[in-house]
């Protein structure tokens, strides 16, 4: 069982607000060694020098967009198994489809609330002590 005080989290969201909300969230499970990116060319950048124990990545972001991000991740040995959370407003059964024939296994809708972090975080990586 993973204890939540040595969690490392990276949060990928365009949207400063969310990320402000993701910290929040997180703290209130104890978990704060939080890292925030507003884009995936930083999250590569980000995940390639750090390691993380988990990863929150919006959908919806300008550019290159979350499920693609996703996808990039996945088939990079260094990153083939990190636990990725994938968050976004966007609930259409279509979207939902795709992403879990392209291996999204974790579902958070936004805006996040902290009891469902907290059963997203525990799915993905052990319950937190």
């Amino acid at each position: 069982m993973p204890k939540a005080e040595s969690i490392r989290v990276l949060c990928v969201d365009d949207q400063e607000s969310m990320l402000r909300l993701h910290r929040y969230a997180f703290a209130q499970l104890g978990i704060r060694n939080v890292t925030e990116v507003t884009s995936a060319v930083s999250a590569i950048d980000m995940i390639l020098k750090s390691e993380f124990d988990l990863v929150t990545l919006d959908w919806n972001m300008p550019g290159t967009d979350g499920l693609t991000l996703f996808k990039m991740l996945r088939k990079h040995p260094q990153t083939a198994k990190l636990p990725i959370i994938m968050v976004t407003g966007n609930a259409e059964e279509s979207s939902v489809k795709t992403a879990i024939a392209a291996g999204v296994r974790l579902f958070l809708r936004k805006p996040v609330s902290v009891r469902d972090l907290k059963v997203r975080v525990e799915a993905a990586i052990g319950k937190l002590t």
